[in-house]
């Protein structure tokens, strides 16, 4: 996972960004990497889940109550990221994935 160290730090000095952006192996733009560096991109913090991550193994509590907006290729990773969102007690969870949109306030979903 990269970009959520940045995240973290700021929950811990108790601010609270407006959305946080997920890319499931997807981060064309790399902004994951390098959005704390920008102060207009503090309000929107960008995630990067690899291919490598282990996605019911990640620590996400700093997710809880926090909208997340959720991109990806892959089915299954999309789709679990999705459910360890809600696991982790984000407040609001868009997941695009090709054609779909799924919105989530806390329903767990199955994935196979």
């Amino acid at each position: 996972m990269i970009g959520h160290k940045a995240l973290i730090r700021m929950r811990q000095a108790r601010k609270r960004p407006k959305a946080v952006w997920v890319w499931v192996g997807m981060d064309k733009d790399k902004w994951a990497a390098s959005w704390h560096l920008y102060s207009d991109l503090w309000a929107h913090p960008n995630l990067n889940i690899e291919p490598t991550d282990n996605i019911k193994e990640l620590d996400l509590r700093f997710l809880v109550g926090l909208q997340v907006h959720i991109h990806g290729d892959d089915t299954n990773q999309v789709y679990s990221f999705h459910a360890a969102c809600i696991k982790a007690g984000a407040k609001d969870i868009f997941t695009f994935h090709q054609d779909e949109l799924i919105h989530d306030q806390g329903e767990e979903i199955a994935v196979s």
